[in-house]
């Protein structure tokens, strides 16, 4: 027999009402709306709530390291590529309906220690994972700093309190969003697309006119370079690196050297800095490099290891040859030198023939080394630094590593050098 509670008795469960308000399962409208999403085929490019999704479907399952921004760039393809191949997909980098069930199904199994939920429907499993009050995490700092950048000032510690409960619900309520302090797939997505329609909206500078025809200028790259890098070194203004890239660097120390040298300082290298250059190299006793190279697009030996080095720290990739997929090692080699102009062979096999061999003592900074890999002679190939060592692609686990030849393993693998036309 059932008993009418007092009015006292209804005061005293409102918190506990309340809480369960708060942790209950989302909006049938915001399960809809991330279904949709998902349901989306995306690929390289594509922009939206959809690749918003995937993107964070792919970071909590270990796959992507990127920033959650809802633009399907090289990482997420890279991610979605490994994702493929871990589960026997093919590596298409395209998300459609068999990716997405796969990706649903790890993800669920993953939130769920391993074991699928025979309570939860099928139909709204692409709604995982879903922040709440009570969520803590890296997922939860995204959110909160994307709540900051619509004026809400939250302490991004990674804890959904009270104040980033209010500040979901007040941002939905003012979005049209369903109002129930869920973070799903759709309000991150709305928060992602208010963030970028506000800094689209944002002035931006003038863009600096173009530089005269005839005159190097930051953004350039090459063996020109390279030289102008070498003679500012050797006058003491600091390149920081011989590396054949117009930089920063390279800017602030041409632009040094001209107002010491009474020149109009913009940073544009043309004759009258050139001749500045080679009057000053002269009187100062120095062998002037800019006498050489000039202008001809051959990459010089330092200017190839310089570049080379930059990318120390990059993944190794089977099959890649660019930053931006990663790296093996004779993907390494093509690219760097394809930056100055010159071709190599895909293979290191190949890239065995591709110039003349030097003998180890007269190894210098920019040459190919080339090693016995599993009895396979020429199997890896690196870039030689200087100083007895070299750089290259070397396993998934190291990535792009700098070693040295003369250590026990790369000692009784060394087989030889070759030097490249122009290098």
């Amino acid at each position: 027999m059932y008993r009418r509670l007092k009015p006292s008795n209804y005061r005293n469960l409102a918190p506990f009402a309340a809480a369960l308000a708060v942790i209950a399962v989302p909006t049938l409208s915001q399960a809809v709306q991330a279904q949709t999403a998902v349901n989306s085929t995306i690929s390289y490019g594509s922009k939206g709530s959809a690749v918003y999704t995937a993107e964070t479907y792919l970071q909590n399952l270990g796959y992507y390291h990127g920033r959650i921004d809802g633009i399907f760039g090289p990482l997420v393809l890279q991610a979605v590529k490994e994702f493929q191949t871990a589960h026997q997909l093919t590596p298409d980098g395209v998300v459609g309906p068999l990716t997405w069930a796969k990706l649903n199904a790890m993800l669920h199994t993953s939130t769920n220690g391993g074991q699928a939920s025979a309570a939860t429907s099928p139909t709204f499993e692409s709604t995982v994972p879903m922040l709440h009050l009570g969520s803590t995490g890296p997922m939860v700092v995204q959110l909160q700093s994307l709540l900051d950048h619509q004026g809400f000032h939250l302490a991004t510690d990674g804890d959904f309190g009270p104040l980033t409960y209010a500040a979901v619900r007040s941002f939905q309520a003012d979005h049209r969003l369903a109002v129930d302090g869920i973070a799903g797939p759709a309000t991150l997505a709305a928060l992602h697309q208010v963030g970028q329609a506000q800094a689209s909206a944002t002035p931006t500078a003038m863009a600096a006119p173009e530089a005269p025809p005839g005159y190097l200028h930051e953004g350039d790259s090459g063996s020109s370079v390279a030289t102008l890098q070498a003679d500012l070194t050797k006058l003491g203004y600091n390149t920081y690196g011989i590396d054949g890239i117009f930089g920063p660097d390279t800017q602030n120390a041409v632009v040094a050297f001209q107002k010491a040298s009474g020149l109009p300082s913009y940073g544009l290298v043309g004759s009258l800095t050139w001749g500045a250059l080679n009057r000053d190299l002269s009187t100062a006793g120095g062998a002037s490099s800019s006498s050489v190279n000039r202008g001809s697009g051959s990459a010089t030996g330092e200017a190839v290891a310089g570049l080379a080095l930059k990318y120390e720290g990059y993944r190794y990739v089977f099959g890649g040859a660019s930053p931006a997929e990663g790296f093996d090692c004779s993907g390494f080699t093509q690219w760097i030198y394809g930056q100055f102009g010159i071709g190599l062979p895909r293979t290191s096999y190949a890239q065995w023939d591709a110039g003349t061999h030097v003998a180890y003592s007269d190894l210098t900074p920019g040459d190919l080394v080339f090693f016995t890999i599993d009895g396979v002679f020429a199997a890896h190939v690196g870039v030689y630094l200087g100083n007895g060592e070299f750089i290259s692609a070397a396993t998934p686990s190291q990535g792009v590593v700098v070693q040295n030849l003369a250590s026990a393993y790369w000692a009784q693998s060394y087989d030889g050098a070759i030097q490249l036309a122009g290098s």
